[in-house]
């Protein structure tokens, strides 16, 4: 059967969602996932590699082209994951080649590790870069509505 709009019905499915707090925060997160995969679907299409589409390789590679050689602990509260997280997914980008992690390079600490970008790092967060430039005018957009919904 048609959903109804009669208001009557519970089982109705409505065709306009409330305006509501709870419905500005569904429509918020909505725009914000569409963001998201706008910002994939560009990375994806520069990238040659499928598995650096997500939030925490681009942000390792970003933040290390942007901030230079870092320790991990760094990159993991930029990152918002803990050690093991971390640990796994710079193994995962030194096996791509992309990162490399020196061990003992702190003349005052000489257990700490440090990570770097190799150069194919560096042209990775450029493709990043260049993915975002690209998306600017969809990610404005849906940044636009967002400041609506939230009354700038």
């Amino acid at each position: 059967p048609m959903p109804t709009s009669d208001p009557t019905d519970e089982r109705a499915a409505p065709d306009v969602v409330p305006d509501t707090d709870i419905a500005r925060g569904q429509r918020i997160a909505i725009l914000l996932a569409t963001v998201g995969r706008t910002l994939t679907e560009h990375f994806e299409a520069r990238l040659a590699y499928a598995d650096l589409v997500g939030n925490v390789p681009a942000l390792i590679l970003c933040e290390l082209a942007l901030r230079g050689p870092l320790r991990p602990r760094d990159l993991m509260a930029s990152a918002g994951v803990n050690s093991a997280a971390m640990s796994k997914q710079l193994d995962h980008l030194e096996r791509l080649g992309l990162v490399e992690r020196t061990f003992g390079a702190l003349p005052d600490d000489r257990r700490a590790t440090i990570v770097s970008l190799t150069a194919g790092g560096s042209r990775a967060a450029e493709l990043i870069g260049e993915g975002v430039e690209d998306a600017l005018d969809e990610i404005g957009q849906a940044l636009d509505e967002v400041g609506r919904l939230i009354g700038d």
